[in-house]
């Protein structure tokens, strides 16, 4: 696994089916158990839930297994910021210490040492072996613009009306119509179960599972987030214990350039950690 790989997915971590090619240009429809809904009104669903969210604070346990650190549990003192659809601030400590800090927002992030008096910057995504920095935020957390899917690009592939669950495949055209994603969704309210991302061979390349939905403001948030990356033979889950919905969250959460030029007045060094620069993973993780 990259080195990039293993230093973001350790900050995110300290601080918080295979398809095939179709030729065709439409989804042929499938036939469905009496009672199925249509793909639509799970979709409006899901868009209807995640839009209510439009920001939440969190403090969790985090626990990582990479090969160099297997099975390792990194923080329980993690906090977690997120504001829909795309930015997220996680703090890392380790005995009320800080010694992390993430913030990420369009595309660009930026990972601070507080007590190292370093820190990174990078203003564009990153790429690893097959996912970028930009997938692991999304797969966490909205993995698809569910108010803006096209609805041919979904269909709805099985039903089980028993546990009023649902399997419904997302397609994509690059430019010929493939399968990009596979989800399990239970309703009503409909909320996500297990997501998985495929690549253009078929391959998953992120396996998603949340459960233990809690309801706040008549929202439904997952307290539990299991995340596979198998190209990067990685997997992390964030356990939440106290969930504040639609919390208030000031706008220099998210401000990478402002946070880093503060930085740099407080004279801290700047690293790239992408060059093997920067704290050593098992320097992060002893002791927690």
């Amino acid at each position: 696994m990259s080195l990039i790989f293993r230093c973001v997915l350790v900050m995110l971590a300290i601080c918080c089916w295979a398809g095939c090619v179709r030729l065709g240009r439409r989804l042929e429809p499938i036939t469905l158990p009496p009672g199925a809904p249509a793909v639509s009104v799970v979709l409006d669903g899901l868009a209807a839930n995640e839009t209510a969210l439009t920001s939440f604070r969190a403090t969790g346990t985090v626990v990582l297994e990479i090969p160099e650190v297997e099975a390792t549990q990194i923080s329980r003192e993690s906090t977690l910021y997120f504001r829909y659809p795309n930015q997220l601030y996680v703090i890392g400590r380790r005995y009320g210490t800080r010694v992390i800090e993430l913030t990420y927002a369009k595309d660009a992030f930026l990972l601070e040492f507080p007590t190292r008096r370093e820190y990174c910057l990078r203003l564009a995504t990153e790429s690893f072996n097959t996912l970028t920095s930009a997938d692991i935020v999304r797969e966490m957390f909205t993995p698809e613009p569910w108010e803006s899917l096209p609805e041919d690009l979904a269909r709805l592939s099985d039903y089980d009306e028993a546990t009023q669950t649902a399997t419904i495949e997302i397609w994509t055209r690059d430019p010929r119509l493939r399968l990009k994603r596979l989800l399990l969704a239970q309703g009503a309210p409909w909320v996500i179960l297990e997501s998985q991302l495929l690549d253009k061979q078929g391959r998953v390349i992120a396996h998603t599972l949340k459960n233990d939905y809690h309801e706040q403001e008549s929202i439904r948030y997952p307290t539990r987030i299991e995340t596979l990356f198998p190209g990067e033979d990685a997997w992390m889950r964030f356990t939440m214990r106290r969930v504040d919905v639609n919390a208030p969250v000031e706008d220099n959460a998210f401000d990478v350039i402002g946070k880093a030029e503060a930085l740099e007045r407080r004279g801290f060094h700047r690293v790239d950690i992408f060059a093997g620069e920067g704290p050593d993973i098992e320097d992060l993780t002893a002791g927690s």
